[in-house]
């Protein structure tokens, strides 16, 4: 059995790459390495954290990633740090 942690890792959703950023956004895609996607830090306007990840673009574009509930947060804070200029909405996915 794969550890929860494994399929999340922080260095395997996130690859900051100077002014770009590599996001794998799920679990399968963190475990066998892949591409994922390429994305321009300053092309990120907001992040959501709800009952997933969400990074939304300038134009409105929403890129889901997809980690277990453990982990989340330490996904999400992640993200700000790469992130910095973006706005962070938090939802309460608990009421």
């Amino acid at each position: 059995m794969i550890p929860i942690n494994f399929l999340d890792k922080v260095e395997r959703t996130f690859n900051d790459l100077g002014t770009n950023v590599q996001v794998r956004t799920n679990s399968y895609s963190r475990f066998y390495n892949t591409k994922g996607r390429l994305i321009k830090k300053s092309d990120i306007s907001k992040i959501q954290i709800a009952g997933c990840l969400t990074l939304f673009t300038l134009s409105d574009n929403a890129i889901d990633i997809a980690v277990h509930p453990a982990n989340r947060d330490i996904v999400f804070e992640k993200a700000k740090r790469i992130f910095t200029e973006a706005q962070i909405v938090e939802i309460d996915m608990q009421s």
